[in-house]
């Protein structure tokens, strides 16, 4: 705004000139502006004056007014002695509109409502102060977020999947709990005591919003039901009446199958699927789950093979290109760990069992152990394994002490010129060590008439439905099938009895063991490509069944067999058989 030197410049103010007369007319006619246009108020926007205006009255006037108004747009328009007075705005002067309750500023082409803060600032600190990483701070009882009309949304946005947009609940500035996408772009809920360690609760994946409980379901359910995955009614078809899942496929997958194994819907013995390995014999191999096992009672366990043809000459090998399939189970004691034939077999020499008692007590750092009756223990054998000592003196998780089966064992111990079968005594080749010592007693002692006994090793799995069937044809299904029940009680690891300590199994295969580069006994090498397949597997129990203790303390297994013919169905010893599905 320009102004004469008898104007102020910014308001234009009239001055009082020298030797000016009347001055008090100039001085209050810029009292008068001053009061027309300090903390300015106007009564609205208007392009024509109001009718009835009050003294006072301070409007703006709008684009293209007319009457009165006419040629003054944009300028304030105030009632003065009864005529309007006009004050051109400059840029930035503010405006209180009463009739639109907001505040306007003028731009200098308009009276624009007034943002009320930058649109654009580098940090904003609300009852608190803000800094260059929380560049808006907040301190407040609450924070409302609410709709203008319909509904509102809060968006987080991150510039990679790799970053992190998430929320974090502290306690004292620490963190407790982290809800986001951190480090990907599935949905992460954590959860935290300290703000350093961090247990991850639960994962939405963004790819198919299925969630995962990497810390387990505790709370999810009753907790007496146990911890691990949530399972679905399809899981539960799957099983049906048997304790293996999914053993047909039912599930469309091979799911419980291992993972060397992939699931094949093209060749299956009308089932949902079958599941083929192909290549050299790889080891064991095992199903995902285990399953729990009543061991005093009886099972039948099955699976269907099928070896797939393979072209060439094989005439020289009597199975020419089909190979042994092994099948069977890895037996597990309550907590879960496994069971071996070290943790319960026992040593005989000339048929006497070398299961005895302490004569005398045996404390860690011991050399001499002394023995009620040494004449089962070895003398004639190196092996390793059967030259040490088991004590029948150990307790599961919970408490139970068993009378076959210990973890208490280590082999090694004794020379076989260390047995004196004449003064029943075993000398170690060292001091007893303190894995070997009485968990019950605070000095680790034995008492006298603590049972122990030699070790012995045997095959350390069950193969209760194939101990090497070999198909009898290519390119067709046969299912093997064995029987596996009670209680082995003798120490020998009898074939068809669970061992002592049993309370769960898990399926296994050496599948194409006899595949092997080079060949293997009479076994053709037949390449790293040739297939075989399993389906069906099955692990039921066999009500029917019969069971008797032997003298030796194994169970003599007999099974219900089927005479068609006669139709009449009677029992008969246990055994393994290789028939054809027809």
């Amino acid at each position: 705004m320009t102004q004469s030197s008898e104007r102020s410049r910014l308001l234009a103010l009239p001055y009082i000139q020298p030797n000016q007369a009347q001055k008090h007319v100039t001085h209050n006619e810029a009292l008068r502006a001053l009061d027309a246009i300090v903390q300015l108020s106007v009564e609205g926007v208007a392009a024509t004056p109001d009718p009835t205006p009050d003294e006072g009255d301070r409007w703006i006037v709008a684009p293209g007014a007319t009457e009165a108004f006419a040629g003054q747009d944009g300028a304030i328009a105030v009632r003065t002695d009864g005529a309007w007075a006009f004050h051109v705005p400059a840029e930035g002067w503010l405006a209180w509109d009463r009739a639109a309750a907001l505040l306007r500023v003028w731009t200098g082409s308009g009276w624009d409502q007034a943002s009320g803060m930058p649109q654009t600032v580098d940090q904003i600190g609300i009852g608190i102060g803000a800094d260059d990483t929380n560049r808006l701070a907040v301190a407040s009882e609450a924070v409302l977020v609410t709709h203008a009309g319909a509904g509102t949304q809060v968006k987080l946005n991150k510039a990679t999947g790799g970053d992190t947009a998430s929320l974090l609940f502290q306690t004292g500035w620490s963190g407790r709990v982290e809800i986001g996408t951190a480090g990907d772009d599935d949905l992460h809920i954590k959860t935290s005591a300290d703000g350093a360690n961090w247990t991850e609760a639960m994962v939405l994946e963004a790819a198919t919003g299925r969630a995962r409980f990497p810390a387990g379901i505790d709370g999810l359910a009753d907790p007496a039901f146990g911890t691990g995955a949530p399972i679905t009614a399809a899981y539960v078809a799957s099983r049906g009446l048997d304790l293996v899942t999914n053993g047909t496929g039912l599930l469309r997958n091979g799911y419980n199958y291992p993972d060397e194994f992939t699931f094949d819907t093209a060749l299956t013995p009308g089932m949902a699927g079958s599941n083929l390995y192909r290549g050299y014999y790889p080891g064991v191999v095992t199903s995902t789950e285990s399953f729990p096992v009543d061991p005093s009672a009886t099972y039948r366990m099955s699976c269907a093979i099928h070896q797939k043809g393979i072209a060439g000459d094989w005439s020289a090998h009597p199975n020419e290109s089909r190979h042994q399939q092994l099948i069977g189970l890895i037996l597990k004691d309550i907590d879960g760990l496994q069971i071996t034939p070290l943790h319960h077999m026992r040593f005989r020499h000339g048929g006497v069992d070398s299961l005895t008692e302490l004569a005398a007590p045996l404390a860690p750092g011991d050399t001499v152990v002394s023995l009620v009756d040494a004449s089962g223990w070895n003398e004639t054998v190196q092996t390793a394994n059967r030259r040490g000592i088991i004590f029948f003196g150990y307790r599961n998780s919970g408490g139970f002490l068993y009378s076959d089966y210990s973890r208490i064992y280590l082999a090694d111990l004794f020379d076989l010129t260390g047995v004196d079968k004449v003064a029943n005594t075993i000398t170690l080749k060292a001091p007893l060590p303190a894995s070997l010592a009485n968990p019950d007693d605070v000095s680790g002692i034995w008492p006298a008439g603590t049972r122990l006994a030699n070790t012995d090793s045997g095959g350390t799995y069950k193969y209760v439905a194939s101990e090497g069937f070999v198909p009898l044809q290519d390119d067709t299904w046969y299912r093997a099938t064995g029987y596996i029940g009670g209680t082995d009680r003798s120490g020998r690891n009898a074939a068809m009895n669970f061992a002592p300590g049993t309370a769960a199994a898990q399926a296994m295969w050496l599948p194409n063991f006899s595949n092997r580069a080079g060949g293997y006994s009479t076994y053709a090498d037949t390449g790293a490509q040739h297939g075989v397949r399993f389906a069906g597997l099955s692990f039921a129990p066999e009500p029917l069944a019969a069971g008797q203790r032997t003298a030796d303390g194994s169970i003599d297994l007999k099974v219900p067999v089927a005479d068609h013919a006669l139709g009449t169905i009677g029992l008969a010893p246990a055994g393994r058989s290789l028939t054809e599905i027809d």
